[in-house]
């Protein structure tokens, strides 16, 4: 068996800390009847202190996969595509000298609607 790198290993333990802090919020008794299993299977499983746990194994599958846990009311977004949005919103406001010039409006050209 390969050894994992220790970036993975630190990303392992995180997941299995995240999962297992989810399992006690929602009880076991609950898991157990929502996966149609009994509770002590639900407790098996997430025994990290037993050498080859199903949740290191599944946490060690998602870090080398490069995967992570996150709640459900996240939102993940492409790092590459928030950089473009911060870069034109950072243009953008380089072009304003001080807080009026940014909350004036635009003067309307002849012809429009004035208040």
């Amino acid at each position: 068996m390969n050894s994992l790198s220790d970036r993975h290993l630190a990303h392992s333990r995180s997941i299995q800390a995240d999962i297992l802090q989810k399992v006690a919020i929602h009880k076991r008794c609950y898991l157990a009847q929502s996966l149609n299993v009994d509770p002590t299977t639900i407790g098996r499983w997430m025994d990290s202190s037993q050498a080859g746990s199903r949740l290191e194994q599944f946490a060690t599958l998602l870090a080398i996969c490069e995967l992570r846990v996150v709640p459900i009311q996240m939102q993940c977004y492409d790092h590459h595509k928030i950089d473009i949005l911060f870069q034109l919103a950072k243009d953008s406001f380089e072009r304003f000298e001080s807080v009026d010039a940014f909350l004036m409006m635009p003067e309307v050209e002849k012809g429009g609607c004035h208040e």
